[in-house]
């Protein structure tokens, strides 16, 4: 139970590591709501061995999912995923924390345009920002990009989509890993059905006007277990984010059991800690 009614799932996790503390955020859903979801908050104080369920971080007009919240220059951002259905048309929305983790406030529509902007990803790489945007069926990728995180109206890639008829890897999937060599990005995997794993890519070029990735392994690096557990069925989202010689990871699953028979889609929500030597 949330303060958005009567829970049918929670996903889309997104962490913010603040020494031991740990911050949460994730998409609510209910589906007796209009809008059907919105933004929660968690926080644990322990390292993520209890979770404290704080509120709604951000709510609206429209079902809002993918709470993308970064830091860049001692300001917290969130761009979250506003849903696009029918004819509306809704654009990436840049929100910046006025009292974190429960107040923000709209700074920019980054993007905008006739396409659906899905889990859209921003991240500095040389001199500008990037920005990544499923625009199509769960199957393409547009690139927009800008000088300055809050400008409004990013600027186009000229090959946009930059992939095309890719269900494979065709749909954000969460933080992507940047370096300074190398960007890893991770995508969904919609080839049988929608989220039904997930897969890593490098990005080998990026610039005003290229984009090129490849696949790093052949295998999802995330899916489905089988059986009865909570992620028996699909496993579609991946956040990573390396603290203080820590890594903490949040991530999703869907069961397989009993999905579409009983209630529909019934995501949860995992999170780990690792020490560097790999154990957790």
């Amino acid at each position: 139970m949330t303060n958005h009614g009567d829970l049918g799932f929670v996903a889309d996790p997104f962490l913010h590591v603040e020494d031991r503390t740990i911050h949460l955020f994730f998409e609510v859903f209910s589906p007796h709501r209009d809008p059907t979801a919105a933004i929660g908050h968690a926080v644990s104080d322990d390292e993520g061995k209890s979770w404290t369920y704080t509120g709604l971080a951000l709510d609206g007009d429209r079902h809002l999912s993918f709470p993308y919240v970064f830091t860049t220059a001692d300001e917290i951002y969130m761009l979250p995923d506003i849903a696009n259905s029918g004819d509306y048309r809704a654009p990436a929305r840049l929100y910046r924390s006025i009292e974190f983790p429960l107040k923000w406030e709209p700074v920019a529509d980054i993007i905008t345009g006739p396409d659906k902007y899905q889990d859209t990803i921003v991240f500095q790489w040389k001199s500008r920002w990037w920005a990544i945007a499923g625009t199509g069926s769960n199957d393409e990728l547009s690139v927009y990009y800008s000088e300055t995180l809050t400008d409004p109206d990013w600027t186009p890639h000229p090959e946009n989509p930059v992939v095309t008829d890719r269900p494979s890897a065709g749909r954000p999937a969460g933080r992507p890993l940047v370096r300074e060599d190398s960007i890893i990005a991770f995508f969904q995997d919609c080839t049988t059905e929608y989220g039904d794993k997930l897969r890593t890519y490098e990005i080998t070029s990026l610039d005003t006007l290229t984009y090129e990735d490849r696949p790093l392994s052949d295998d999802a690096l995330l899916e489905g277990t089988g059986g009865l557990g909570w992620n028996s069925g699909r496993m579609h989202h991946l956040d990573i984010q390396p603290v203080g010689g820590r890594i903490y990871c949040a991530y999703d699953g869907d069961v397989g059991f009993g999905r579409n028979r009983v209630s529909g889609s019934m995501w949860s929500i995992g999170v780990g800690t690792t020490d560097p030597t790999g154990n957790s």
